[in-house]
């Protein structure tokens, strides 16, 4: 009996099992079925605006003297005085070419010149004499030679004619003699050639010169000249004259104290070789210290930077470097919002936007500012509009001029 109510409860709780089994299949919630919707990325787009642009190309140099000269004694002495002037960084000349009377620098002992001019003199005057005696020969064999009733010119010996050439040569060189004498004077006394600047001075009174000590170097007032470095590929940004001349309108800067000055400055040539070392075409740029500005001096040997105006180019579109998928390559969104990848034409980087040729666009393509992996040719995207995020200065043209113009 104990068995067979075992048996009964055990077939009772399988039942009871199947039973709930079965209610929890019947009364099971039924997953509502719905259409997987497509995933389309949003990317933000910028409008592609062609547009002229003059770059600016940045170069640095030292500021130089347009002339610098070493002065030296063309005459021998001792030095007998110098100017008060006769000192690094002052200046000197002050008013040529127009003044006449400029202070010389050093002044030589012209005893022995003066000496030699009245040495000239005397030279002079006796080679005047001997020439007016002969002259007077002559005429007198020409009147005797009539007397004896020649006929005809005398000869070249009874009219005294070398006699007479010889006596000119000697007057001639005794005229030479004292012009030299004079010049030797006039050179004791040593003249700036130009307004200057004294860099440095080499002797001082008591010292003794030779023709050929130096005596003191000097450099220009003004203008000055700077010589800048240019790449060859930036070369072809400059402006030019109708014969290739670069030209055009340079600023230089220089800081000092937290403070900047700048000058206006010009090119006015090309030193046309290239540099073997740096493969660097070197202009030169005039500037005058103009400026009104107070701060640091243009003087030789400051070190400025220049900002070089260049010529203005048509048909470029300003891209961020962050719409590149590599070195000249964009993403591109087309009218039907798809994905292309686009090769351009780099023309010059400027900051964090690269110039490229406009024509290398569509005119309704829009460059994409997201950046996002995987991206495969024809992936269809949701654009969203956005302002370009570099500052425009250049001058919109229309698309269909910039689509029909090099750059």
């Amino acid at each position: 009996m104990k068995r067979f109510l075992k048996i009964l409860l055990g077939l009772g709780i399988l039942l009871a099992g199947v039973g709930v089994t079965a209610l929890l299949w019947i009364t099971r919630p039924e997953a509502e079925k719905k259409d997987n919707a497509e995933n389309i990325p949003v990317m933000k787009v910028m409008a592609i605006s062609p547009a002229s642009h003059a770059f600016t190309i940045p170069s640095q140099g030292i500021i130089e003297p347009d002339k610098r000269s070493r002065i030296a004694a063309e005459v021998a002495g001792r030095v007998l005085r110098v100017s008060e002037n006769f000192e690094a960084g002052m200046l000197v000349g002050k008013g040529l070419p127009e003044a006449t009377d400029i202070q010389p620098l050093v002044e030589i002992d012209p005893t022995n010149y003066l000496a030699a001019i009245e040495q000239a003199k005397s030279a002079l005057a006796d080679a005047e004499s001997a020439l007016a005696t002969e002259e007077a020969r002559a005429e007198q064999a020409k009147s005797d030679w009539k007397k004896l009733g020649r006929s005809g010119d005398p000869p070249a010996l009874v009219q005294r004619l070398p006699q007479l050439k010889s006596a000119r040569a000697r007057r001639d060189s005794a005229q030479a003699a004292l012009a030299q004498a004079e010049a030797d004077l006039a050179r004791t006394k040593i003249r700036p050639p130009y307004e200057a600047i004294v860099a440095s001075t080499m002797t001082e009174v008591g010292n003794y010169l030779t023709p050929g000590s130096p005596v003191a170097e000097i450099y220009a007032t003004a203008p000055y000249e700077v010589r800048l470095p240019l790449s060859i590929d930036e070369s072809r940004f400059l402006e030019t004259t109708e014969n290739g001349a670069p030209t055009g309108k340079v600023q230089i800067s220089a800081t000092a104290g937290g403070k900047t000055r700048t000058w206006e400055a010009k090119i006015i040539r090309s030193e046309g070789e290239i540099d073997r070392a740096t493969r660097s075409l070197f202009i030169v740029v005039e500037v005058e210290d103009s400026s009104e500005e107070e701060g640091v001096e243009l003087r030789p040997g400051l070190f400025v930077k220049a900002a070089i105006a260049g010529r203005s180019q048509r048909n470029l579109a300003a891209i961020p470097f962050q719409a590149f998928r590599d070195l000249d390559t964009v993403v591109v969104v087309d009218p039907d919002n798809k994905i292309q990848f686009r090769d351009v034409t780099v023309i010059r980087r400027e900051g964090d936007a690269v110039y490229v040729d406009a024509s290398s666009f569509n005119e309704e393509d829009r460059v994409s500012l997201t950046e996002m992996p995987d991206l495969v040719r024809g992936m269809q995207v949701e654009p969203d509009l956005v302002p370009s995020p570099l500052r425009e200065d250049e001058e919109e043209v229309s698309p269909n001029t910039a689509a029909s113009t090099e750059p």
